[in-house]
């Protein structure tokens, strides 16, 4: 009889015994032996139910997963917001990386030729930083001046071009001060020097090579551009760039320039109505841009129009430009 009772006994708690280790088994298997690439952003604050959907939507998990992660890891205890990325880890891993609170780092790429006000979309769209901030520093002569030591209104220029690996939490400053040195690493050699040679100060280099920039982004083409801007200078020529008027009425630009913008001499970037160059520069440029404000090519070229194929045609007389500006923005060719 006590054999019968203690059987009845022991025979149920075996079997949850063994349930729930099989099940523990399970769980630890899934958690260690599935490789996942996925990449998940946590919010400050953000309830567990919202984070377990982001990373187990699209994964058959093992039953009472859920529960197991709440109850028996207390994984909504140790959840650390921010950008975490598993490119082919487990599971196990990866919730691991978010418990401790391992981030991941954000890849930010700044396209040549972005302007300030692009950069800062940029920002916004990959919900890093702060985009008014960003725009506000980036325009603040005071803190401009801590950053370059020099007596400018704006980084315009100065946030080189590149791909930059952040974390959520970087701060506006943090960023600035990395994509300026960059910059200033990145220059070519004897810049400044070159610079006069040719009768620019440093600030005008910079200048110079954000118009080019915004001209062409053709590599073999920069050195072409930049003959032409020199040679116009030489010739006390205005320079008649259109991405400088774009820059000037830039939150009004619809995307065509019309005769009342070439005629707005109120623009203080049209540089068909000013002369010499802007104020600023109207863009950050490439290493390339840079590399030709200081060896252009050797030409006598004064113009020169777009193919509408990304290239352009140069020449020496007007009454050649004039004929390629009917024949190819016109599309006779």
């Amino acid at each position: 009889m006590l054999k019968k009772i203690a059987f009845a006994v022991i025979l149920p708690v075996f079997l949850v015994t063994f349930g729930v280790g099989f099940w523990i088994y399970q769980i630890e298997y899934f958690l260690n032996n599935t490789f996942v690439k996925k990449e998940v952003r946590i919010q400050k604050n953000e309830p567990f139910s919202s984070v377990y959907k982001k990373i187990f939507t699209d994964m058959q998990t093992p039953k009472f997963f859920e529960f197991y992660l709440k109850k028996v890891r207390k994984f909504p205890e140790k959840i650390r917001y921010g950008y975490y990325e598993a490119d082919n880890k487990t599971i196990e891993q990866f919730l691991a990386d978010i418990e401790n609170g391992k981030e991941s780092r954000l890849k930010l790429t700044i396209p040549e030729g972005y302007n300030l006000y692009d950069i800062a979309k940029k920002i916004e769209s990959l919900e890093i930083m702060d985009k008014e901030r960003f725009l506000k520093l980036t325009h603040d002569k005071e803190f401009v001046s801590k950053v370059t030591s020099m007596d400018i209104d704006t980084l315009e220029g100065f946030i080189f071009p590149d791909t930059y690996f952040v974390t959520t939490d970087i701060k506006e400053e943090e960023f600035i001060y990395q994509a300026y040195r960059n910059f200033i690493q990145k220059l070519p050699d004897n810049f400044e020097m070159e610079l006069k040679k040719r009768g620019l100060t440093f600030y005008q280099g910079v200048i110079l090579a954000s118009i080019i920039q915004k001209e062409t982004y053709i590599d073999s083409e920069y050195p072409l551009v930049a003959s032409v801007f020199y040679n116009r200078i030489k010739k006390k020529m205005r320079l008649q760039s259109d991405p400088t008027i774009i820059y000037g009425i830039y939150d009004r630009f619809n995307g065509n320039i019309r005769k009342v913008d070439i005629l707005d001499s109120s623009n203080r970037y049209n540089t068909y109505q000013i002369n010499g160059l802007p104020p600023t520069p109207i863009c950050n440029p490439s290493i390339g841009a840079l590399m030709a404000v200081i060896k252009p090519a050797e030409t006598d070229y004064l113009f020169f129009v777009s193919k509408n194929d990304g290239s352009h045609i140069f020449v020496k007389s007007y009454e050649e430009h004039q004929k390629n500006v009917r024949n190819y923005q016109l599309g006779k060719k």
